[in-house]
């Protein structure tokens, strides 16, 4: 069943229904008493099922017959590092970088001589294009290994000129732009506004990128502590006068100690605020965009190339810092520069640390993404785990229908109003748990390291 069929119904939308309803959107309370609970509980599991341990293994397994897997490329260098910045980044020197890209490329050969043929490929960073000719070599790899359908690239303002974009035309399918917000005084605050310009510069640059390639995803983050409702509505009109393709709105997260940054240099993020100003966001997209995620929204539809945790099952990801997840198996290649370097020219992949994880686990993070996707089919879920999800998943179902977080209909479970903000936050609280896996990781770099 396509992803679209599956978001049919309150909230959501596809081709063939009317334009999603707003009513009910009183359901989204601040500090809703199901909410806390779940974060809290997803703040225990985080710290739980995110402790990897170091593995000593030179690749990945081969990939199951009949699996289809998405490629993750992550390039971590930036002219500049942002203070809240909790991925894998190092600041760019051309010589390192350029023998990182071609290990880069190296480790992606090893996936193929596994076995592996990705249909779908997502490049990260970092700045993805800091280095465009490098960047271009690797897709064009990429295309010619696997049959790909659809690459999806992470930029940012100061890396959407016209000479990168015509690189990226032919190559690229989907490019994410991290805006953030408009708003001059909240770039300022967090170290965004000399790295890439204000609001008005980001608009101009934003403008004529519109329609350059297939699809363009305009990321923002709401519930700054400073931000107001009348500060989102702004960056929301600004969004629609624009009318990219698709827009991903997140809320803010904060790891431990980037919360302690946020907390003395803008102050306290505050929970009841982020209900709030997410219902604002569904008064002023749903009606021109689709839902379909929590916090992404598109005027296509399926077509989307959207968060790929959600969207697959299984991922392989190459590069230092990056995830795999291979049948029931998290794992995290070497933060470390040097020792990924080191990796690949011995013929190795980049492989650091791992955690294997049980059925229950998997199921309830399956329905989690599910979800927060739009909903979960039950006959699917039951062939994958061999079991009905009201048996693996009796506590969670009970405790999400009491919530009044999910509703069924023709064998699918769909969100509610409120439960799409439940589910938004639980997937907060899971990037914030591997925020800080990423962050634990770099904790154990030297010098020499980068």
């Amino acid at each position: 069943m396509k992803k679209m069929e599956l978001m049919e119904g309150e909230g959501f939308s596809s081709p063939s229904c009317l334009l999603p309803s707003l009513e009910g959107l009183e359901e989204i309370k601040p500090g809703m008493l199901a909410t806390r609970i779940v974060n809290r509980a997803m703040r225990q599991a985080s710290g739980k099922y995110l402790s990897l341990r170091p593995i000593d293994r030179d690749r990945l397994p081969a990939p199951r017959e009949g699996k289809h897997y998405l490629l993750y490329a992550h390039v971590p260098f930036c002219s500049t590092l942002c203070t809240y910045c909790t991925f894998n980044r190092f600041l760019f020197e051309e010589e390192k970088a350029r023998r990182y890209f071609r290990s880069l490329r190296q480790e992606m050969k090893m996936a193929y001589e596994l076995g592996y043929r990705f249909d779908s490929m997502y490049v990260g960073g970092g700045t993805t294009s800091i280095l465009v000719d490098e960047l271009c070599a690797t897709i064009d790899l990429a295309r010619e290994l696997f049959p790909l359908k659809e690459v999806s690239c992470e930029s940012d303002p100061n890396n959407i000129d016209k000479e990168t974009i015509a690189h990226l035309k032919g190559r690229v399918d989907r490019i994410s732009v991290g805006v953030q917000s408009f708003d001059d005084d909240i770039l300022k605050r967090v170290g965004r506004y000399e790295k890439f310009g204000g609001g008005e510069e980001t608009l101009s640059k934003l403008q004529a990128l519109m329609g350059a390639l297939p699809v363009v995803n305009i990321d923002l983050i709401f519930n700054f502590p400073t931000q107001d409702e009348k500060m989102l509505r702004r960056d929301l009109e600004i969004i629609k006068r624009l009318s990219p393709t698709q827009v991903t709105a997140y809320p803010l997260m904060s790891s431990p100690s980037v919360k302690s940054l946020i907390k003395r240099s803008i102050g306290d993020i505050s929970l009841d605020k982020e209900a709030t100003l997410y219902r604002v966001i569904l008064e002023e997209l749903l009606g021109e965009y689709n839902q379909i995620s929590s916090w992404a929204f598109s005027k296509k539809g399926d077509d989307i190339i959207d968060e790929y945790v959600v969207n697959h099952d299984e991922y392989v990801g190459i590069g230092s810092g990056s995830f795999s997840f291979l049948d029931g198996v998290l794992y995290t290649n070497t933060f470390s520069l040097k020792e990924y370097a080191t990796r690949i020219e011995s013929g190795k992949m980049g492989l650091s640390r791992a955690r294997k994880y049980g059925r229950l686990s998997q199921m309830q993070y399956r329905l989690m993404v599910g979800l927060f996707g739009g909903g979960v089919h039950k006959e699917s879920f039951s062939r994958q785990f061999k079991m009905p999800i009201e048996v693996g998943l009796f506590k969670e179902l009970l405790f999400l229908r009491c919530a009044g977080a999910i509703r069924e209909k023709e064998g699918v479970l769909y969100p509610t109003l409120k439960g799409k903000y439940l589910f938004l936050s639980m997937m907060k609280e899971f990037y914030i748990g591997m925020d800080t896996v990423r962050e634990e990781s770099r904790a154990r770099l030297s010098s020499e390291d980068m």
